[in-house]
C-alpha cells in the first residue's frame, strides 16, 4: 500500500512558558522577567516582559517548527529585562542579565504528559527557581492585545542645568549638552542642545528621541554638560543616567562631576513624556485544520514504545579484539550505542513511561541472574525474564554496558523471537493507544528468514513500524527485501492488507553518520504511524487544555 502522508517541513506548534518560585537578584525591587528560547546558538523567539512577579505566567507562546526527524535541543533563559542587551544567547561571559536557564530537546517537552513538564531552573551549579512548560498546536484563541506597527516608544524631554560651574573668567560659562548611548567603551552622540550665553542655570529647548535610539544597547545614558568657545570647548561637568531611575522612579537630578572629580552643579529634567505605542485589542483566531495530523494523535494521548532487540553473533567480533562492533570505550560510543542514543531517544520521548524491553540475541548470556549454557535467540539484557525493561535511554544504555562483557558471542542470527517478543508488546500497546517501533541491530543476515516473514506478516495487523539497522561490512542483501512491501506481499494471504511498516537501514548507506540515518529512519515514522490510522480509521483526541498546575503535582 502507498504511503498516505507525504514529506512535511514539520508542523507549527507552540510553547508556553510559566516560572516558579524565580530567585530576585534586587533585594529592593522584584524584577522584570522575560524568557528567551534558542535552538544551539540560534534565536528562536521571546515572551513579553513580565513586570515584578517572581511568578511569572507568560502570556505570549513562542511558535517553532517541530520536525520529527531533527535533533531539536532547546536552551531557555529567563532573563531581567532591564538589563538584557540583546536577543543574542548569553554565555559565560555575560552573565549580568542572566536569572536562570535549562535545557531540553522539544520532542521531550512534546511527548510528556499532556505535553506539559516541570524542569529545574539553574545559574551555574545554584538552582534558582522552576520553569513550566506546556507546547500545543493552538496559538492564542481568545481576545488579546496586539501591536499595532513598529513597537516603537517615543521619549520627549526638556533639560536644563542648575548652578553650573563657571569657567570663565571674564563673564559666565556658555553651556550646551551632549547626550550619548552607552554600549559597552563606546558612546554615541543621539543630540546636542543649543549653546545659551553667559548662563549658569541654563533651560535648553526639549527635544524627541526614542527608546531605540537611545537605550538600545543598555539602559545607561552618558551627559557631557559643556563650555562653548570657538578655540575648543571644555566639560564643565558629566554624569552617567540610568533610565529606569528616570522611567521607573521619577528621579529628576542629576550631580554633575567635574573630570577630575569635584562638583560641577545640577542636570535637571524639567519636562518629560513617554509616548508607548498604541495598543489595540483584536481577536486572534487560529484556523483548525481540516485533515489530522501525525501531532494531533501523539498530542492528542497516543504515544511510541520502543522495543529493542541487539545482535550477539559471533561475526560481531569478540571484545577483546580492537575492532569488534560491541567494543566498550568510555570516551567514544560504538555504532550500537549510537543508534540506541540518537533514534531511541527520539522515539522513548514520546512514552510515558519510558520503559523499553531490550533484548539480545544470537549469543550465550552468563549475567548473575540469567545464564544460559547454549546460544540463546532472545534473552533480556538486564537479565530479569519477567521485567526486562530499562528505564530510558540511559537505562538502556547501562544494562548494554554491563552486559557486553557476560555474553560470549555464538550465532547463528535467528531474529524471529524477539520479533515475536515485539509483537506480544504490540498487541497490548494497542489496547492503551500506543504505537510500538521495533528496533534490531544486527551486523549480519538473518538465518531464520521463513519464520521470521511469518511473524512480519502477523505485526501487519498491529499499531507497529519496524526498523532494522545495519551493523558493520556486510552486504545486508537479504535484509533488504523486507523495506519492500511487495516483498511481503508475495508471502501473504490473498486478501490481507500489507502496510508498509519495515525499514532497513545501514551504518554503511549513509558513511556511519547516525546523524543523517536517524533523520533517514524517523522521516518513515510518522508515514507509518498516519497508514495505520487511515486504513483503521482511527481519528485523534482532541488534546483537552490542561492547567499549569498539573505540571506542579
Amino acid at each position: 500500500m502507498d504511503i498516505l502522508l507525504p514529506q512535511t517541513q514539520g508542523e507549527l506548534v507552540y510553547i508556553y512558558i510559566s516560572a516558579r518560585n524565580l530567585r530576585n537578584l534586587d533585594h529592593s525591587n522584584i524584577l522584570d522577567f522575560r524568557c528567551r528560547v534558542y535552538i544551539k546558538d540560534d534565536f528562536v523567539g521571546e515572551t513579553e516582559v513580565s513586570k515584578s512577579s517572581l511568578d511569572p505566567d507568560f502570556k505570549q507562546p513562542i511558535p517553532i517548527m517541530y520536525k520529527f526527524n531533527k535533533k531539536q535541543k532547546l536552551t531557555f533563559q529567563i532573563v531581567d529585562a532591564d538589563q538584557e542587551l540583546s536577543n543574542q544567547l548569553i554565555t559565560q561571559s555575560n552573565q549580568a542579565a542572566l536569572v536562570g536557564s535549562c535545557k531540553q530537546p522539544l520532542a521531550k517537552l512534546m511527548g510528556a504528559r499532556n505535553s506539559l513538564s516541570q524542569l529545574h531552573l539553574l545559574k551555574g551549579d545554584e538552582m534558582v527557581g522552576n520553569i513550566i512548560i506546556h507546547v500545543t498546536k493552538k496559538g492564542p484563541q481568545i481576545i488579546g492585545q496586539k501591536q499595532q506597527g513598529p513597537k516603537v516608544t517615543e521619549i520627549k524631554w526638556r533639560w536644563a542645568g542648575v548652578k553650573l560651574l563657571d569657567l570663565d573668567f571674564f563673564t559666565k560659562s556658555d553651556p550646551f549638552a551632549k547626550f550619548h548611548s552607552v554600549n559597552g567603551d563606546q558612546i554615541d552622540l543621539i543630540h546636542q542642545t543649543e549653546i545659551i550665553k553667559n548662563n549658569l542655570n541654563p533651560n535648553w529647548m526639549g527635544w524627541e528621541t526614542t527608546e531605540e535610539q537611545a537605550f538600545k544597547h543598555s539602559k545607561q545614558l552618558y551627559v557631557e554638560v559643556m563650555d562653548y568657545d570657538k578655540l575648543g570647548s571644555q566639560q564643565i561637568g558629566h554624569v552617567t543616567i540610568d533610565y529606569n531611575e528616570i522611567k521607573n522612579n521619577k528621579r529628576a537630578e542629576f550631580p554633575l562631576l567635574t573630570p577630575n572629580g569635584k562638583n560641577a552643579g545640577t542636570l535637571k529634567l524639567v519636562e518629560l513624556a513617554i509616548i508607548e505605542p498604541p495598543i489595540e485589542v483584536v481577536e486572534i483566531v487560529q484556523e483548525e485544520p481540516k485533515d489530522p495530523t501525525f501531532l494531533d494523535y501523539l498530542m492528542g494521548g497516543w504515544q511510541m514504545s520502543l522495543t529493542i532487540g541487539i545482535d550477539f553473533t559471533f561475526s560481531n567480533q569478540p571484545i577483546t579484539k580492537p575492532d569488534s562492533l560491541h567494543k566498550i570505550d568510555p570516551n567514544k560510543l560504538n555504532y550500537y550505542q549510537q543508534a540506541i542514543k540518537v533514534i531511541g531517544g527520539e522515539i522513548v520521548a514520546f512514552d510515558y513511561d519510558k520503559e523499553v524491553p531490550v533484548y539480545g540475541f544470537g549469543g550465550t548470556p552468563k549475567l548473575p541472574t540469567y545464564t544460559k549454557n547454549t546460544m540463546d535467540d532472545c534473552f533480556p539484557l538486564n537479565g530479569n525474564k519477567d521485567k526486562p525493561n530499562c528505564q530510558d535511554i540511559k537505562g538502556i544504555l547501562e544494562a548494554y554496558v554491563s552486559a557486553v562483557p557476560q555474553i560470549v558471542f555464538s550465532g547463528p542470527t535467528f531474529i524471529a523471537n524477539v520479533l515475536s517478543k515485539a509483537h506480544q508488546f504490540a498487541v497490548e500497546n494497542a489496547k492503551q493507544n500506543i504505537y510500538t517501533v521495533a528496533m534490531i541491530l544486527t551486523d549480519g543476515q538473518i538465518e531464520d528468514q521463513d519464520d521470521a516473514i511469518k511473524v512480519l506478516l502477523q505485526c501487519q495487523t498491529l499499531p507497529m513500524s519496524i526498523v532494522i539497522i545495519g551493523v558493520g561490512d556486510e552486504n545486508f542483501k537479504y535484509m533488504k527485501q523486507f523495506d519492500d512491501p511487495k516483498f511481503l506481499k508475495k508471502h501473504a494471504k490473498e486478501n490481507q492488507t500489507i502496510r508498509d511498516i519495515i525499514q532497513f537501514v545501514s551504518f554503511q548507506d549513509f558513511k556511519n553518520d547516525i546523524e543523517q540515518m536517524s533523520s533517514a529512519v524517523l522521516d518513515q515514522l510518522p508515514k507509518q504511524f498516519m497508514d495505520y490510522m487511515h486504513v483503521n480509521n482511527i481519528l485523534p483526541v482532541k488534546m483537552s487544555s490542561v492547567h499549569i498546575s498539573k505540571a506542579l503535582q
